[in-house]
């Protein structure tokens, strides 16, 4: 990192182009490849026009501030998550008109917020030796006293019924780590609530592994990025267990069919709680199953990736042709060639309302090259990727849930693969944003209700800190 106001000097340049092991080691790697053009021209899929009564939309954000900038240091984590209930006639009808009525614009949409806020380095609760046996207690608190609407079951209640479908049961460190007196044994008992030394208390919520990531001497915002994705997808698969309860006390089952759930980002569960990726696969195939044979039809439940590989992937085949990337690269080549030589590639060539279905040894190729023999996604994802260009050529990475044991054969990618992928191509069309590009109106909803303003939101969230915090020991 460099010093304020020092810059890199150009003659490091030399120590790179002039080095013969650095060249060496550049040419062992491949050259990345460039599908074909009959594969990236995409499918047209035969459409009902369907169209929901409701959207489901969640999205969350956090933000990490510092309590106390010097020593020793201390932060909090504020946590925001929101579920946007979108009724889709009225949102039609209020985009029809020339000018939006406020009022009438907000009974489009009614938001379930989730305010939050975690210990983090360096401090601590009352009655707690150290700020992570205060997160892991706040953390489990939290689950336990948040509902995703009213009269459901609590997120704790959730997570218990995906904990009873974990994969595989492995040893763990006991949560309290160093503070343990336990000799040889680590596994903490959560029959018994308390660690392998029998001091101190251990919650269901340590199963997660989340607070092995927290530290006392630095920010914890990849622990808290965690804590708000595992919230993101309890909140989805509490809201759907919601659901069946409502269908099944009513004796209707329409709900299903009217309603779309759709998350904001990837279908999965990355870092130390990816169990819980495969763990929801099987709740949401459980619940696949009653509402098709009530129903004949499959639930919809996909999400949105607005950034990475496979959306930076479905842009650039959308911009240019092989032969014009062999042609760049060839061009590239050739130190003598005019700049001016390239050609500005336009977004245009995939036509609109193509969808394209991806399997494994594509992505493998194309995308994230691999060669391993497991699928791609296998063990951290509970949904599969498609790519589609809307009816206004956006742009959009969807992750259509697996609900079916059929649906996870990913080394074909078939229509039927994905569950009701023509009623999820036509809710794509009718909900697309012509404010942003490439993205949905639910969850821009969900975001606006979610997102914490950077420069504002620190300053009210540290005014809000320093005035409560250490007010109980006073």
């Amino acid at each position: 990192m460099p010093y304020s106001n020092e810059f890199a000097q150009h003659k490091v340049l030399g120590r790179f182009t002039d080095s013969p092991e650095i060249k060496k080691l550049l040419e062992g790697f491949k050259e990345p490849e460039y599908p074909e053009d009959e594969m990236t021209c995409g499918l047209k899929i035969e459409r009902n026009q369907w169209k929901p009564k409701y959207v489901v939309a969640i999205d969350g954000s956090h933000k990490e501030l510092q309590y106390d900038k010097g020593f020793p240091g201390a932060e909090l984590g504020f946590i925001s998550i929101a579920t946007v209930l979108i009724k889709v006639d009225k949102l039609i009808e209020a985009s029809r008109k020339t000018t939006i009525d406020p009022v009438e614009f907000n009974q489009v949409q009614s938001s379930y917020p989730l305010s939050a806020v975690l210990p983090s380095s360096n401090m601590i609760h009352l009655n707690f030796p150290d700020a992570r046996s205060s997160f892991r207690f706040s953390w489990f608190e939290l689950l336990k006293n948040t509902r995703p609407a009213e009269r459901s079951e609590s997120l704790l209640e959730t997570y218990e019924a995906l904990l009873s479908l974990k994969p595989t049961e492995s040893d763990q460190k006991c949560p309290m780590m160093d503070l343990c007196e336990s000799d040889g044994v680590s596994n903490p008992d959560y029959k018994k609530g308390k660690c392998a030394c029998g001091k101190y208390d251990v919650y269901l919520t340590d199963s997660l592994r989340i607070h092995e990531r927290f530290s006392d001497s630095k920010s914890n915002g990849e622990s808290f990025g965690e804590v708000m994705r595992v919230l993101e997808h309890l909140l989805l698969v509490g809201f759907i267990r919601h659901m069946e309860r409502l269908c099944n006390d009513s004796g209707n089952w329409s709900m299903f069919e009217d309603t779309a759930i759709v998350m904001d980002g990837s279908l999965a569960v990355f870092g130390h709680p990816a169990w819980l990726s495969q763990a929801i696969k099987s709740e949401l195939k459980r619940l696949n199953k009653r509402v098709k044979e009530k129903t004949g039809k499959e639930m919809l439940v996909f999400g949105i990736e607005k950034s990475g590989r496979f959306f930076e992937h479905w842009c650039r085949l959308d911009t240019k042709s092989k032969r014009d990337f062999e042609q760049e690269r060839k061009l590239a080549a050739d130190e003598y060639v005019d700049p001016n030589e390239f050609k500005v590639y336009q977004p245009g060539r995939i036509p609109k309302q193509s969808v394209m279905l991806i399997n494994d040894k594509y992505i493998k190729k194309y995308i994230v090259p691999s060669e391993s023999t497991k699928p791609h996604g296998k063990d951290t994802y509970y949904g599969r990727p498609f790519l589609y260009k809307t009816s206004t050529g956006a742009m959009i990475v969807g992750i259509s849930a697996i609900l079916s044991q059929e649906q996870e054969d990913r080394m074909n990618a078939l229509p039927e693969n994905y569950p009701r992928l023509s009623d999820t191509l036509d809710l794509l069309d009718l909900l697309v944003s012509m404010r942003y590009p490439n993205a949905v109106i639910p969850l821009i909803a969900a975001h606006s209700e979610a997102a914490i303003p950077l420069q504002m939101g620190e300053k009210v969230l540290d005014m809000l800190a320093r005035e409560h915090v250490g007010s109980n020991s006073a």
